[in-house]
């Protein structure tokens, strides 16, 4: 039998949350000099991920949940620091689809 139920997904993220996100990210990265940039994308995939629900027949039936805690984050975030250092930014493109390869990694599936 198939472990999971076939559905929909839907997520609970109101506009107001969304910009509150923003605007906290926005001065985090001003209060760090831009470091914080290089930790916003955990972040905005962490917020989405974990507001996240597969829906079946106007019900949720099973939650997303990503499990990025702040040493992984760093760990993560600091080899990509260094790589795009050293190939003077070119490194940066492909940042953000590593990023989504290692949230991926760290999501998992609950009931509801």
């Amino acid at each position: 039998m198939f472990p999971f139920t076939t559905g929909t997904f839907r997520t609970d993220v109101t506009m107001v949350e969304c910009f509150g996100h923003a605007v906290l990210w926005f001065l985090i990265t001003l209060c760090t000099l831009g470091i914080g940039v290089f930790f916003y994308p955990y972040a905005l995939a962490k917020f989405i991920i974990n507001r996240t629900y597969v829906e079946r027949d106007g019900a949720p039936r099973q939650r997303l949940v990503c499990d990025l805690d702040l040493a992984a984050q760093v760990g993560h975030a600091l080899i990509w620091l260094l790589l795009s250092i050293v190939t003077f930014g070119l490194a940066y493109f492909l940042y953000l689809y590593g990023v989504g390869r290692y949230v991926a990694a760290h999501t998992r599936i609950e009931p509801a």
